[in-house]
């Protein structure tokens, strides 16, 4: 059996940049151990591949998310010109759809400044300036955040996939970890692929959507459950792709469920998206169809701890918006409507094929409390990030270097010899 000093599981963007981190930083034996055959082929190759500035996260409620949002923006910049990958600051408008609602705006902008940016990077606009710089955009005023960029997160995990490979780590692909025997201090994974398992003396989850369910087969995190939300996006007619140049966000109906409200996406690659919904399914790779799992979806769905996902449904908010978006997964209508409010010109017929869909995971505690920041617990031999949730890909780069900081700050990594610093993909310091 091979032995590893450190044995990350997960190949979306924040486990990759972990092993990134920890290929730099350290000379021992690292392994990232990921299900699919390559890395980024769920939710961090699903996503808008939007770059968020951290202007709608509370500053106290979402510290961490704002912070690691805010130090990563430079590091991805930094990191796209050194590798020659996409990035392009198109800009986001987050639109009111009455003046009750730029209420909102204007404390996204008082966010923003406590978060961090720089005065220059915002601006809120009136009805007539919106129409001035984008003359199909309606709405009762706007905030116009000027360097929110659009990339390719799937191309950034792959790129710092090959540099972790340069410093020495090693990448396990399909390799789904399904039961964990702890040994003292080595930890056991064994895998859907009959032979030995893997050993490692130390373990840290970073499996997303299969983040908690990796933490129960530690026999950790039993308060939190998750739950799945598929997203699904139209794409809109390249012939009037460009009627709208920037991403459009709407203020969130409800501020609980943030993400159960339309925008209007500008792809990297130029092309321009309209969602998403958020319809409730029972895997974080259920990218299709409602009942095509068959007998066994409401048990999936419903899987334990049920008590956390019963107190959810009991909210009649989530359940009014849960049956609105159920519809919307059906109906390409109701999808264009919400749209409609803020671009009216938009026709059905612009609709022309589905496009990108992504799948958001969400934990909550037993009261049935959707969490606001990532959840980290650790166990013999492991650590365990529940809930990276957007800004996750954004904040990637910093927040691993928090890991990997905090690992080292507990003594986790105390069995691995530090590597002298080479300011390679990052500065270090510039991280935390």
């Amino acid at each position: 059996m091979e032995r590893w000093d450190v044995a990350v599981i997960g190949g979306g963007v924040l486990g990759t940049a972990v092993a990134c981190w920890l290929g730099a930083r350290y000379e021992g034996r690292i392994v990232l151990v990921e299900r699919e055959p390559q890395v980024a082929r769920h939710a961090s190759g699903r996503n808008t591949g939007v770059i968020h500035r951290p202007f709608y996260l509370h500053p106290k409620e979402r510290k961490l998310f704002a912070k690691v949002a805010g130090l990563s923006y430079p590091m991805w910049k930094q990191y796209a010109a050194a590798r020659n990958l996409p990035w392009a600051e198109v800009g986001t408008l987050k639109v009111a759809a009455t003046e009750e609602q730029v209420k909102s705006l204007e404390k996204n902008v008082e966010y923003a400044r406590a978060n961090g940016m720089d005065p220059s990077e915002l601006e809120l606009l009136s009805p007539v300036k919106v129409s001035e710089i984008e003359p199909n955009v309606r709405c009762a005023g706007a905030l116009l955040i000027k360097t929110d960029t659009v990339v390719d997160f799937r191309a950034f995990t792959e790129s710092l996939r090959r540099d972790a490979e340069k410093s020495g780590v090693r990448f396990l692909m399909d390799q789904e970890v399904e039961r964990v025997e702890n040994r003292g201090d080595e930890n056991l994974l064994f895998t859907r692929r009959k032979g030995d398992p893997i050993v490692a003396r130390l373990t840290v989850n970073c499996a997303g959507g299969n983040a908690v369910d990796i933490a129960h087969i530690f026999g950790l995190a039993g308060e939190y459950a998750d739950m799945h939300f598929r997203g699904e996006y139209w794409t809109v007619d390249e012939r009037i792709a460009h009627i709208v140049t920037r991403n459009v966000y709407c203020v969130p109906r409800q501020g609980e469920f943030p993400f159960l409200d339309p925008h209007w996406i500008v792809r990297v690659d130029g092309k321009r998206e309209i969602g998403p919904n958020a319809v409730p399914v029972p895997s974080p790779i259920a990218y299709k169809g409602l009942l095509r799992h068959g007998p066994t979806w409401l048990s999936d769905l419903f899987e334990p701890p049920t008590i956390n996902k019963i107190r959810v449904w009991l909210n009649r908010d989530f359940v009014a918006l849960s049956a609105n978006e159920m519809w919307s997964s059906l109906a390409r209508t109701e999808m264009l409507r919400r749209v409609q409010r803020f671009i009216p010109r938009l026709r059905i017929e612009h609709l022309v094929a589905q496009g990108t869909a992504g799948i958001r995971s969400v934990v909550m505690d037993r009261r049935g409390q959707l969490a606001k920041e990532a959840i980290e617990i650790s166990g013999p031999g492991s650590f365990h990030v529940l809930n990276f949730n957007s800004p996750g890909a954004t904040g990637a780069p910093a927040y691993a270097a928090h890991v990997v900081n905090k690992l080292a700050e507990q003594g986790c990594l105390d069995h691995v010899k530090l590597k002298a610093l080479s300011g390679e993909p990052w500065d270090w310091e510039r991280a935390l």
